[in-house]
């Protein structure tokens, strides 16, 4: 387990810095100027955090750019001063957790690049959340260390299905939850996020086999997703479906660039 760390310098009862050790996990970088980045990453301790780093090309630069490679694990030191009117800046950059496949592997780096474009979007106002950031954590982790290019067809699914826990949007699967009678008519309200007996009168809904498969499908993890034999189009099905989900109850969620290139991946 890391030590948190945290340096204080007081100039009589005022606070003038704080310096902490931090870790997080790199959502995306934009480019700013010739010799800057600015970096937004998830952390452990304080949720979502933008950087403004300066970088080179330089590989084995400290200032290194290959520190910022989406999804990334890093650890550094930065003083935070909040409503400061300028970001902070990282120092003394390290990579915690070396990946030893993933940005080698086609179909490992074709996920990543999926992956960080969803957390970017589905994590725009996430504030700290130790469980979700140890979750995703360790989900890249798994991911990078799986050796068989047949067990992870389904990551995707299984990781955006529990995600969804840890963000508070979590569906209500409970068959019997929202029927008035045993054979009635089964829908799933994607807008609710629950079940109904009746029509749904927006387009957001599912119905007959498909409704009735969610409760076992929300039960795939990364041990047994291997055993949900899904066929091509399911598996681009299913991800359409949890797509709109999340764009339903996520603000601002926008339309991921990156699905396309997943699809046409798993075409």
């Amino acid at each position: 387990m890391w030590e948190w760390k945290i340096v204080r310098t007081f100039v009589g009862n005022r606070e003038e810095t704080m310096q902490e050790t931090l870790r997080g996990i790199v959502l995306r970088t934009v480019k700013y100027g010739d010799n800057s980045l600015i970096v937004d990453l998830f952390t452990e301790n304080h949720g979502r955090q933008s950087f403004m780093t300066s970088i080179t090309r330089a590989k084995r630069s400290v200032r290194s750019v290959s520190f910022w490679q989406p999804l990334s694990m890093v650890e550094f030191s930065t003083e935070l001063k909040p409503n400061a009117g300028k970001l902070p800046r990282p120092n003394d950059v390290r990579t915690y957790y070396n990946y030893t496949d993933l940005p080698f592997s086609p179909i490992k780096s074709t996920l990543a690049l999926f992956l960080s474009e969803f957390l970017c979007a589905s994590l725009r106002e996430e504030k700290e959340n130790q469980l979700l950031y140890h979750y995703i954590e360790s989900s890249l982790q798994w991911l990078d260390l799986a050796s068989e290019p047949t067990s992870i067809a389904n990551f995707h699914l299984a990781f955006l299905m529990h995600l969804s826990r840890f963000i508070g949007i979590y569906p209500n699967l409970d068959l019997n939850s929202q029927l008035s009678t045993v054979n009635c008519q089964l829908y799933f309200d994607l807008l609710a996020g629950t079940y109904c007996d009746h029509r749904p009168s927006h387009p957001h809904f599912l119905q007959g086999q498909e409704a009735q498969n969610l409760p076992t499908l929300f039960r795939m993890n990364y041990p047994t997703m291997h055993l949900f034999r899904l066929s091509r189009r399911e598996r681009q099905r299913i991800l359409q479906v949890l797509n709109t989900y999340y764009r339903l109850h996520v603000p601002q969620f926008p339309e991921l660039k990156s699905l396309e290139v997943l699809q046409e991946f798993y075409s």
